[in-house]
């Protein structure tokens, strides 16, 4: 393989790590330094892009680059909350109204409210724009496990009050 500039840019458009690696050292005729790469990626690319990735394919394993964008992949397939998923909606939200009934009614209390399409535990004084708010279950198909869960969450509230 003979190295163009041409065939070394595809190579850093495709996030290809290893045929940047082995057009490097094919350029230089030997194997090259992390530093070597990490100019030779500097001088040649075009776009602030690839500039940008000149340090990750220089210095960064191929193994973690990947691991890493599975694990953001994973995140945005959660919702991107992070916090909790589907499978287990209706013990999430039982664990968070039995921590309303045990706990002590405060600032970081969490109360149920129904929002357009998922049941939620925010504080009752930011509503909705809490932005420590626990997100649960879709409404849609659980519509009686919804809205039990948002009265038994305000009979708890009125007792706290009380």
């Amino acid at each position: 393989m003979k190295f163009t500039k041409k065939a070394f840019r595809a190579a850093l458009k495709a996030n290809d790590q290893t045929k940047v690696w082995h057009l490097t050292a094919v350029k230089f005729g030997r194997t090259p330094s992390k530093k070597e790469v990490y100019d030779l990626i500097k001088e040649i690319s075009c776009t602030i892009r690839e500039n940008r990735k000149a340090y990750s394919i220089a210095y960064e394993s191929q193994r973690k680059q990947r691991f890493e964008a599975a694990e953001l992949m994973a995140w945005y397939n959660r919702g991107a909350y992070g916090q909790y998923g589907d499978s287990h909606y209706r013990t999430v939200a039982l664990e968070m109204l039995r921590k309303l009934h045990d706990e002590n009614h405060g600032n970081y209390t969490k109360v149920p409210m129904l929002g357009h399409t998922r049941l939620y535990f925010c504080s009752p004084v930011y509503g909705h724009s809490d932005y420590n708010k626990v997100r649960t279950c879709a409404i849609e198909g659980n519509e009686n496990f919804c809205n039990n869960v948002v009265d038994l969450g305000e009979r708890i509230l009125a007792k706290k009050s009380a």
